[in-house]
């Protein structure tokens, strides 16, 4: 069932619901409000003939008032009616009459009301008839007016209610009629209800964007960053295949070194957005120095997956011996819930152009093959971290901000992250 149809349902149970519980104490309260009413003009009447003086006459007409009632007179046991059929009063109401009290009272679907008077009093019983029957004309007047006007109801709101629901149904036919590649954002709806699913939805379609830009790019790049080895190993082997060339040997050699550095490049790269995370917490001092760094400086632990980390820094490493100058030292520094591991060299730094894209896969200055910060960016990511890189004066750092472990928790304590 559709959402529409299913709001429908639910708009015609209530619009049923509340007929049918106003219906019923309508109906209650319509006998009820009859029944004192009759009782207050019987009340009335009576005392007005008891200041005129009592009759059987004058009871007669005032019984033919009220639908053909039965007027009565008691006089000790004595009971006189002013018709001939039989009846019966209920032995409350001589014993009431007695006491100097007036009566009222339901016996067989008569109402009965009397006051007293000197040795006995006087009354009428009226039928309940008419009231009895009220229900069933009001039934007939809700299930005609009221039925029509319960349809008009429900057609206005059911109007109202699919006019409210346009705003989702052109986001439905907006989603349909795009292509999978179009990720462009999706326009605000005026309904206030959906904006935040609008805005969920193009932050999700901003990240994909982005992910499939660096994903072309990726492609594009890697791509390029193959064919160059492979046409300098093509032409090696052209030379080797016409006569033996040791240089040409050598060359081919070289570039098969590259090639296979880069695949294995490209294969932590995936083998480490594919796995899941085992974190613990790592102590960053002894990391550093248990890779052959000898000047760590401050000391800090993280809640990181080892192996991974391990990566990250050993390219850190490696980056700055490739393109800087010793001495190479590291620097831990804690900021905001976390932990800032830094690399630092005292090379000629970044070129400004690459400066800003230097975690960009298959960026380098000339030499390497450009992945390992890419590989150091991608271990933020995946531990909710970030990167920098700066420029000093002279040389560079780069570093790598990862969320501080409990301190509770000695480094060899099993640990397992929340959720």
């Amino acid at each position: 069932m559709t959402l529409r149809a299913r709001l429908l349902l639910v708009l015609l149970l209530a619009l049923l619901g509340l007929a049918l519980t106003l219906g019923g104490l309508s109906l209650s309260e319509a006998r009820r409000a009859v029944r004192e009413d009759l009782e207050g003009a019987l009340f009335a009447r009576l005392s007005l003939l008891k200041e005129e003086g009592v009759s059987l006459e004058e009871l007669f007409r005032l019984a033919q008032g009220f639908g053909g009632g039965v007027g009565f007179v008691v006089r000790g046991e004595e009971v006189v009616y002013t018709d001939l059929a039989p009846h019966t009063l209920p032995p409350e109401l001589p014993k009431a009459l007695a006491r100097g009290e007036a009566y009222r009272g339901l016996e067989g679907g008569w109402l009965l009301v009397a006051l007293p008077t000197e040795g006995g009093g006087f009354g009428l019983m009226v039928s309940l008839e008419g009231v009895r029957n009220l229900p069933r004309r009001l039934l007939l007047l809700y299930l005609t007016y009221g039925g029509l006007l319960l349809l008009l109801v429900y057609l206005v709101f059911a109007f109202l209610l699919l006019r409210a629901l346009a705003p989702l149904y052109r986001l439905e036919r907006e989603v349909a009629r795009r292509s999978p590649l179009d990720l462009s954002p999706l326009p605000v709806p005026s309904l206030p209800e959906l904006r935040p699913i609008v805005q969920a939805l193009n932050r999700l379609f901003a990240e994909l964007e982005e992910a499939l830009s660096l994903a072309q790019r990726f492609a594009y790049h890697a791509s390029h960053e193959l064919r160059t080895p492979l046409a300098a190993l093509k032409g090696y082997l052209e030379v080797l295949e016409r006569f033996p060339e040791p240089r040409a040997l050598q060359g081919a050699l070289r570039e098969a070194r590259r090639m296979e550095a880069l695949l294995q490049g490209l294969l932590q790269l995936a083998r480490l957005e594919g796995r899941p995370l085992r974190l613990e917490p790592v102590d960053l001092r002894d990391l550093l120095l248990g890779l052959g760094l000898k000047e760590v400086e401050g000391e800090g632990r993280v809640l990181a997956d080892r192996e991974a980390l391990e990566m990250a820094v050993r390219n850190l490493l490696e980056n700055a011996r490739l393109h800087g100058k010793e001495p190479v030292r590291a620097r831990i520094a804690p900021e905001g819930g976390g932990v800032w591991v830094w690399v630092e060299d005292r090379g000629p730094g970044f070129p400004p152009e690459l400066l800003e894209r230097a975690f960009e896969p298959f960026v380098h200055g000339g030499r390497g093959l450009g992945l390992g910060l890419a590989l150091v960016a991608l271990v933020a990511r995946r531990h909710g971290g970030r990167v920098r890189a700066e420029n000093l004066l002279p040389g560079a750092r780069v570093g790598l901000w990862l969320p501080s472990a409990p301190l509770q928790l000695s480094p060899d304590a099993p640990f397992r992250p929340k959720g």
